[in-house]
């Protein structure tokens, strides 16, 4: 049996800490953004997170030889497929209906846990139609969801700083959105993400980004009961402070190349410098979802 842990949500809502956290602990083991192992790291040479590339780290290419052998999928179908067929919007139609990406990834998740040995593997390539995929795997692969949310406006701000990518394959800096899209994607995402978690009875968890930063040992302990998986020893130090060790990401923000002793603080620099009508635009697209998942909707201050 491979249990697989598929973490879900709009871009800039945490998921590559928790990720980079849970799998520092032994016996698991974080694939990064799979969703992007074809486009990225074999068709556009991106770096694993151990720092080579991907298609010539040796981890990686033991993964594909478990998985398909001499005949690895030309990943250029895989593309198109992702981007013709797979998008977000298009969850639903993938839980009715399936897709030749849900054979692909049940041989890759397989060959992972055969490879590295891990007793979960993550996922955290975020997508609702990549937790479809997951969703539908054979009755061989266990599937869990986490779906990871943030306050809008500290999402909208976050996607308007530059970050620089440490991919050298990569662009100079990472794509950068608006107030309204950020906004209008945020709340696309996260329903289509509570609509595919349908298909999870049993294996949902919605985890705030805010509540993982007040507590994260404790939210950590508590995920991984949550799947099952009682590791040996743990990496935290203490309640906060947490040595992340390297990894094998395929994809995903540049925060994945970070290793070492961090100590998990909240980020709350958007209270301060989120402009006011980006501030007011966001809360009004995103106010009945920030709701239900407990965001105040009414804080227009500029303090803490």
């Amino acid at each position: 049996m491979v249990k697989v842990l598929y973490l879900a949500g709009w871009g800039r809502s945490g998921t590559t800490i928790i990720d980079n956290v849970l799998g520092s602990h032994p016996g698991v083991f974080t694939a990064g953004e799979l969703w992007f192992l074809f486009e990225r790291g074999l068709l556009g040479g991106r770096s694993c997170g151990c720092g080579q590339p991907v298609r010539a780290c040796g981890l990686w290419r033991d993964v594909l030889r478990c998985a398909f052998g001499d005949d690895i999928p030309d990943p250029r179908q895989i593309k198109k497929w992702q981007r013709d067929t797979a998008r977000a919007r298009h969850a639903p139609r993938l839980l009715r209906q399936g897709h030749p990406l849900v054979g692909v990834f049940t041989r890759l998740y397989r060959a992972i846990a055969e490879v590295t040995g891990a007793e979960l593997v993550i996922d955290s390539s975020k997508l609702p139609s990549g937790a479809a995929v997951v969703a539908r795997q054979p009755a061989d692969i266990t599937p869990y969801l986490l779906q990871v949310v943030r306050d809008p406006r500290a999402v909208a701000y976050s996607w308007r700083r530059r970050k620089k990518q440490l991919d050298s394959s990569a662009p100079d800096v990472m794509l950068e959105h608006r107030p309204y899209d950020s906004a209008m994607k945020w709340v696309s995402w996260n329903g289509l993400t509570e609509w595919t978690s349908l298909a999870f009875p049993g294996r949902y968890r919605l985890q705030r980004y805010e509540d993982f930063t007040a507590d994260p040992r404790g939210v950590v302990d508590e995920l991984l009961r949550f799947v099952g998986v009682a590791p040996a020893s743990s990496p935290f130090r203490d309640d906060r402070t947490v040595e992340l060790v390297p990894n094998h990401t395929v994809s995903g923000n540049p925060g994945r190349f970070r290793s070492g002793t961090v100590e998990i603080r909240a980020d709350e620099t958007w209270r301060d410098e989120l402009p006011v009508t980006a501030r007011l635009a966001t809360t009004a697209l995103t106010l009945p979802l920030m709701q239900r998942y407990g965001y105040p909707g009414h804080r227009l201050d500029r303090t803490r």
